[in-house]
């Protein structure tokens, strides 16, 4: 591997194979595999989306902006001279003033064209590329958002925001979860027959951006993998019934992670710990609570806890007027009840409350 330095022109990362342009040659330097298969794909018909990329290595930035290879699209653009084209919009990520950048690269060298550092990898080794890969993906799941309405928020009719997870069992239910609305999910990894890191890294692609917590009494190591790779500082919590023993794991577990983050070259993943109980054996006073299990418990008794604390209520949707009139403002559901709930907490407050709430509370027998 080969790295050059350069100025900055456009911000974003491009890994594609090289295309030599210049101003004499034009095109005719570009490797004939990639001009061949940018013919095949225009004798085909393909979508311009399914092309072949290519980052463009040219003498100027003028030169690399005007070309355009048939079947082939343009990724990202690197440039010998530092001069600048200000009449040429630059959508691509771009790197200019890279010098020997021609004579450093060879026909079929894979190049990195980091943008925002001003760099530019030729022939980058698997640490390197799994590197830009990695930190592409995570750009691109931040840049997620869900906008539907069924995301908003579920507030009360006095103005109270309460947020609904969605409760799952492994990874099972994930995009039922999601298409529902959850604000947030409660991940349950005890007695799962999938591997830890396997569940972790899908949730935490498919989140986007929402808080997720984990119920977990192993697998440490690969949990914090996957927030490495995919998510925001303290997106993140893990659970368990023994926080102590919970925080000891994932402390032993970031002496090894810690490494693998400075060997790529980024943040080490940032969780937090917590406990999970069941309502009949709840310690208000206990700062590390953090999950209340009380979808077979009766909520009436349990003690006023943080708001920051989430009940977990399975489907008693019933349950969520007291809960929120004793100041509870996260409440984890069934998945097949998310709507229904943000429904339900729209209503509080309202006459329609009434019978909502009484229809989900079955007369008590006589």
């Amino acid at each position: 591997m080969k790295t050059l330095e350069g100025i900055a022109k456009q911000p974003g990362i491009a890994i594609a194979v090289a295309a030599i342009v210049d101003a004499t040659n034009g095109i005719n330097s570009v490797s004939t595999v990639l001009l061949q298969s940018g013919i095949s794909a225009l004798r085909s018909g393909s979508s311009p989306s399914d092309y072949a990329e290519a980052v463009i290595a040219c003498d100027s930035l003028a030169v690399g902006a005007l070309t355009k290879i048939p079947g082939i699209n343009t990724v990202g653009i690197a440039a010998e001279s530092d001069t600048d084209a200000p009449d040429l919009a630059i959508e691509v990520a771009c790197v200019i003033g890279v010098a020997d950048l021609l004579t450093s690269i060879s026909e079929g060298d894979i190049l990195i064209v980091d943008g925002y550092k001003g760099v530019v990898h030729i022939d980058p080794d698997p640490q390197t590329l799994a590197h830009y890969q990695q930190a592409e993906e995570r750009r691109r799941l931040r840049q997620k958002v869900f906008i539907t309405s069924e995301h908003i928020p579920a507030r009360t009719q006095s103005g109270e925001t309460v947020a609904v997870y969605a409760r799952l069992s492994g990874s099972s239910r994930l995009e039922e979860s999601l298409s529902a609305g959850a604000d947030g999910l409660l991940v349950d990894l005890r007695g799962s027959r999938e591997d830890a890191g396997a569940i972790s890294k899908r949730v935490l692609r498919e989140a986007a951006g929402k808080p997720v917590m984990f119920v977990a009494e192993s697998g440490c190591a690969e949990i914090l993998r996957a927030v490495m790779a995919y998510c925001t500082a303290g997106q993140v919590m893990l659970v368990a019934e023994d926080a102590d023993l919970l925080a000891s794991h994932i402390e032993a577990a970031m002496d090894t992670i810690v490494l693998e983050a400075l060997q790529l070259d980024i943040d080490a993943p940032s969780v937090n710990a917590g406990r999970i109980a069941h309502a009949g054996a709840c310690e208000p006073t206990d700062p590390s609570l953090v999950v209340i299990e009380a979808a077979d418990c009766d909520i009436e008794g349990l003690p006023r806890m943080r708001e920051e604390t989430i009940v977990a209520i399975g489907g008693r949707l019933g349950s969520i007027e007291p809960l929120v009139s004793a100041g509870i403002r996260r409440v984890a559901v069934d998945p097949d009840r998310v709507a229904e709930a943000k429904y339900a907490i729209r209503s509080i407050g309202s006459e329609e409350a009434i019978q909502f709430f009484e229809s989900s509370n079955p007369a008590s027998p006589e």
